[in-house]
């Protein structure tokens, strides 16, 4: 059975990161941490949001203005997650409970 979700429904969690070639070598990339949140995410909110990953200094980060801001004004640092606008971890590494927790009120 396929279930069609309405997109504007969805909760946006998206993972901000610094360009991949500051990651150092012999540790996970970003893309690897990236695809482990939406992987943990999904075992619990599975349909219930849609997941991004974006670098620093991309296209697509200079597409959106509001993270732009945050981090100018020194809300956050990267990396960090925001889901639907609001800070869901700021802290030096990814931190997953956080981001389920906040997903937890949203979806609730």
């Amino acid at each position: 059975m396929v279930y069609l979700v309405n997109m504007e429904d969805m909760i946006n969690v998206i993972l901000y990161t610094v360009p991949q070639a500051a990651c150092g070598s012999g540790q996970m990339s970003w893309q690897d941490v990236a695809a482990m949140v939406k992987n943990q995410l999904e075992r619990h909110y599975a349909g219930k949001f849609h997941f991004e990953h974006i670098e620093f200094m991309d296209d697509r980060w200079f597409a959106n203005t509001h993270a732009q801001e945050i981090l100018e004004r020194g809300d956050v640092n990267l990396p960090f997650v925001l889901v639907d606008g609001e800070i869901a971890s700021a802290d030096k590494k990814v931190n997953i409970s956080k981001i389920k927790k906040f997903l937890q009120q949203k979806a609730s």
